[in-house]
């Protein structure tokens, strides 16, 4: 199977945006909640210690773990933000170098998945291939240096995703049968 995809500029912008949400999402969310939880230990603690300085220690123990809970949820904060800075400028490039490629040929072959645009050339054999992810209408192949190669059913069709889709997915149940 060969297609010619046009780059548009909205869908590449929303693949990688989902392509950032599966990545950090759920850390996310659990770190927003976690810095709930650091803020009432903390607080709970520092009443502790307030009302009852010398109980054991135990308010010492609920600023300690709450503390903790905020350290790692500021760390993990401004991780992400990094994270997010370095790929909206690479985006940006991304977008600039494609704007002078507008096509760019996909082929699945039994062997491999060919990648040609403009004068790059890329050939990906399907052992490289890790996984496969469908989510939200995007077909996401990682190979297994965490690269992925994404593929949006507007690009190609729904008839067509739907044939790319069952062919993935006989490559790797049959990589499966063959280990």
């Amino acid at each position: 199977m060969k297609f010619e995809l046009h780059f548009d500029k909205d869908i590449y912008n929303s693949q990688m945006d989902l392509l950032f949400d599966l990545a950090w999402k759920d850390k996310i969310a659990y770190y927003k909640n976690s810095q709930y939880f650091g803020i009432l230990l903390a607080f709970i603690g520092i009443a502790m210690i307030y009302n009852r300085p010398n109980v054991f220690g135990i308010g010492y123990v609920f600023v300690f773990f709450g503390l903790s809970n905020l350290i790692s949820f500021v760390y993990y904060y401004f991780k992400i933000r990094s994270f997010y800075k370095r790929m909206e400028n690479v985006k940006v490039k991304e977008i600039n170098d494609f704007h002078y490629v507008k096509y760019m040929n996909l082929e699945f072959t039994e062997n491999a998945l060919i990648a040609t645009s403009g004068d790059h050339f890329n050939l990906i054999q399907w052992s490289e291939f890790m996984d496969y992810i469908v989510k939200e209408n995007n077909l996401i192949l990682i190979t297994k240096d965490y690269e992925p190669l994404i593929l949006s059913e507007i690009e190609v069709g729904s008839e067509n995703f739907e044939e790319i889709i069952s062919f993935v997915k006989a490559k790797f149940e049959g990589r499966v049968k063959n280990s």
